[in-house]
């Protein structure tokens, strides 16, 4: 059961490529290598792809997560509002902001 004091999703937007160990990380579904959303949902970080093709990232820490975005943008207590709300559903598959 989810603590009411602490939201169930954390969601940071990071726009540019990502690479914490130096290798970029990329889409496994569609090749996509930039535009993220990173979730921080309880103890694990995931990828999301506009695809909506969602990983867990073991590359990714909870620790990376808070000590490099320590300001999430938004946070919500439901993963499908969070997804339509960053356009991460789905809808906007193969779209990339220039």
């Amino acid at each position: 059961m989810p603590n009411p004091a602490r939201p169930v999703i954390r969601a940071v937007p990071h726009p540019d490529p990502l690479n914490p160990l130096g290798i970029t990380i990329a889409c496994p579904l569609c090749d996509a290598a930039r535009d993220w959303p990173l979730l921080n949902i309880r103890a694990h970080v995931f990828v999301r792809c506009r695809c909506a093709h969602e990983w867990h990232e073991p590359d990714l820490t909870r620790d990376y997560f808070d000590q490099h975005f320590t300001d999430p943008e938004n946070e919500w207590d439901d993963f499908n509002t969070a997804m339509r709300a960053l356009a991460f559903d789905g809808l906007l598959a193969g779209v990339m902001w220039n």
